[in-house]
């Protein structure tokens, strides 16, 4: 394989013993994927020095690859520079770590390192991970200040720069400074090339399309195929799953949620190849499956993953199985789970997460016939998700407003035939003239449809449920066949 960045700029900082067994499986390996099975092997068989461990430990870690790190494990071939890799990933898994063991395994971990920077590798291959698993990582930040400093204005140190600059901007992210965070994904970037750190730049890639996504979808799907062409390059078998996870997400904003249920089981497939948790996936498959009205699927996928989701996922779950229950007409079991997400949501600091417990309270008031609370609930779940571009939230929330208006629409006081039910029925339809949302489109022709059938114009309503059941063939929006039978049973034929 030809040698790059992510594995070389640690050469001027090893010993030679550690760097001549780096050489080697580099120049065996055929990519990446194959650099890190050579690693394993090795150090599953010989006696390696304990910082050979831990870049054979952190190149499993950096690619995704836990089935490596748990064979090292279990040859016996451990060592504390490791450590904090280790619990990082069992946090992923699902296992509960304590923050405080954390910090434990990372003072010894530093104590252990020989030069300084090697103890910022060590740091910052841990911190890219439970950066976005832990809400105390933006707490805890006095560690990082030092490194900060060092880094910013040593340039022996800039080979961690494109790190520091994607923490900064996943800090933005979730502040809502889209814009800022955009302009510190693009600075990591320039220095992921610049040190051709070409692993962590498809993780950038991959992230940054996520960002753009929420405004700019064609912008995103293009910074995708880069990240795809990286990943290629490399053998970057993970960043084949995080590519489907994404266009998973932009198909499901679309309202394609048979093409994106297609790209998150693929990405399902290859992270569990890899020996990753697919706990944190199934909250996002059973959130399509419940857009779809299958709550039986949602509610199955919950139950059986639910051992494995991290402790960020877990209100998502208790919100998914809301849903599902809601779905299968079990809304006192809806109250339920939806008090359970409450609970943990309004212990952390996560709007969006509040956001979709508003939208599922709504639906089961909605369920129950109590269109004004429900639209009251809904409406503020709206407006958290425009505050956060949340695409997919933002436009299934306004279809259920939108249907709402329909149900509520006092259709024997009015004599004149209508071509709208109100406000909400033309923001959907203003929304699905201004973008390209197949999918959103086709419901709003349903909903339309519905709209129509019960002022009794039944030619116009069915020639938009026949639209709908022709959208319907494409192989990304198969459900919304089902969907219009279950809203328009009379004329889905």
């Amino acid at each position: 394989m030809k040698a790059f960045g992510t594995i070389t700029a640690c050469f001027p900082h090893v010993d030679q013993e550690t760097r001549d067994i780096l050489q080697a499986a580099m120049d065996e390996a055929k990519d990446f994927d194959d650099f890190a099975e050579i690693l394993c092997a090795r150090a599953c068989k010989e006696s390696f020095p304990p910082l050979t461990n831990y870049f054979a430990y952190f190149f499993a870690y950096d690619q995704g690859k836990y089935n490596i790190m748990d064979r090292i494990q279990e040859a016996g071939r451990h060592t504390d520079l490791a450590k904090p890799l280790l619990l990082a990933v069992q946090a992923r898994r699902g296992v509960h770590v304590e923050w405080n063991e954390f910090q434990k395994a990372l003072s010894k971990a530093l104590k252990e390192t020989q030069g300084d920077w090697i103890a910022c590798h060590v740091y910052m291959a841990w911190r890219r991970l439970v950066d976005l698993m832990y809400t105390e990582s933006s707490i805890d930040s006095g560690p990082l200040s030092i490194l900060e400093s060092k880094i910013e204005n040593d340039d022996g140190f800039s080979f961690f720069r494109s790190d520091l600059y994607r923490i900064k901007g996943n800090r933005l992210r979730k502040e809502r400074s889209l814009n800022e965070a955009t302009k510190m994904y693009n600075l990591a970037i320039t220095q992921a090339k610049q040190h051709d750190n070409l692993v962590l730049l498809a993780i950038l890639l991959a992230e940054k399309a996520n960002l753009v996504k929420r405004t700019n979808i064609d912008e995103a799907l293009s910074i995708l195929e880069l990240h795809r062409e990286v990943c290629e390059r490399i053998g970057f078998v993970a960043g084949f799953g995080f590519n489907a996870h994404q266009l998973g997400h932009i198909a499901l904003a679309k309202g394609e949620f048979d093409l994106a249920l297609h790209h998150q089981n693929k990405c399902h497939q290859i992270l569990t190849s890899l020996g990753d948790s697919q706990g944190y996936l199934a909250s996002i498959i059973a959130l399509l499956y419940n857009m779809m009205r299958d709550g039986a699927r949602a509610l199955e996928l919950i139950a059986t993953t639910q051992q494995e989701m991290t402790t960020d996922f877990i209100p998502m779950a208790f919100i998914q199985e809301a849903w599902a229950l809601v779905n299968l007409d079990k809304i006192n079991d809806a109250e339920t789970s939806l008090s359970k997400a409450k609970e943990l949501v309004l212990k952390r600091d996560d709007e969006v997460h509040l956001g979709l417990t508003y939208f599922v309270e709504g639906l089961i008031e909605k369920a129950r016939g109590e269109f004004a609370s429900a639209s009251y609930s809904l409406d503020n779940a709206l407006g958290i998700f425009e505050r956060y571009y949340s695409q997919a939230y933002h436009n299934m929330t306004l279809i259920h407003l939108t249907d709402i208006e329909v149900e509520s629409f006092p259709y024997s006081t009015k004599n004149e035939k209508l071509d709208y039910s109100g406000p909400w029925m033309r923001k959907l339809l203003d929304l699905v003239a201004k973008k390209s949302l197949p999918g959103i489109e086709a419901q709003s022709k349903l909903l339309r449809a519905k709209f129509l059938f019960k002022q009794g114009q039944f030619t116009q309503s069915n020639k938009l449920v026949k639209e709908v059941l022709k959208t319907s063939k494409s192989s990304s929006m198969h459900y919304l066949e089902n969907l219009s039978k279950l809203m328009l049973p009379e004329l889905s034929t």
